[in-house]
């Protein structure tokens, strides 16, 4: 996996399918305020590892420019395209394969 370049920060390009492992919430590389880009619209966001053990509740717009990762595929995506894949407006999902986004844990 490379690494880019913009504005003198380092980011990797988002996961491809399987990249990420068998668990790509926990087995994705990432750390905490990396940037990245959505693997969908290419726009700009910021990791937020959080604790395996904790429970995330979000409420509208609480995770604008926040990574979110696909638990089955590894993607990385904006809340926006997680949100726009769903027909649920509470439950965001992955435009590629249809699973489940989350925010990803530390490892």
């Amino acid at each position: 996996m490379g690494l880019f370049r913009r504005n003198g920060k380092k980011r990797r390009p988002a996961p491809s399918g399987g990249a990420a492992g068998s668990r790509p919430w926990a087995d994705h590389g990432l750390a905490d305020g990396e940037t990245v880009e959505c693997g969908r619209c290419a726009r700009t966001l910021r990791v937020a590892l959080q604790s395996a053990s904790s429970v995330t509740v979000s409420h509208d717009g609480a995770l604008e420019g926040m990574a979110l990762i696909c638990t089955a595929c590894g993607q990385l995506l904006c809340s926006a395209c997680a949100l726009a894949a769903s027909d649920n407006p509470y439950l965001p999902k992955c435009d590629r394969c249809g699973g489940q986004v989350t925010l990803p844990v530390a490892g």
